[in-house]
């Protein structure tokens, strides 16, 4: 198995119910820069990709150092919120680079985003 066919990873992606709150988000809040949008996306490399035939999406890239997010609204078909509790089978977490811990949760605050608690010192683990 000399010869790696994976040369790096292109895009993290989340789907969101809000694509225009969700870019509000994360460029305004997390300061990430707006790559591009595009609304009402009805082709067939979509239905293909996602296994809907009927899928239309809206998708938006941001990125900041280190990453390139995609954000992905089902237009059709609509999706349910589902429980992604972090001990829940396929939840996920992005973990951001910050100089201030303390100044970026106190943006959260500032912005009423739910945090499940206060920054915490990590001193020893994985």
């Amino acid at each position: 198995m000399g010869d790696k066919i994976i040369s790096g990873c292109n895009h993290f992606s989340i789907t969101v119910g809000d694509i225009d709150r969700s870019v509000k988000f994360y460029t305004e809040v997390m300061e990430m820069t707006f790559e591009n949008i595009r609304y009402n996306v009805d082709l067939a490399y979509i239905r293909k990709v996602t296994g809907y035939p009927d899928g239309v999406l809206n998708v938006a890239f941001v990125s900041c150092p280190g990453l390139r997010l995609e954000l992905i609204q089902y237009v059709e078909p609509q999706g349910v919120v589902l429980d992604v509790s972090p001990h829940n089978i396929c939840s996920s977490h992005i973990c951001f680079a910050t100089t201030d811990i303390h100044k970026a949760y106190q943006r959260c605050q500032d912005n009423n985003i739910p945090t499940r608690n206060e920054p915490a010192y990590i001193d020893n683990g994985p």
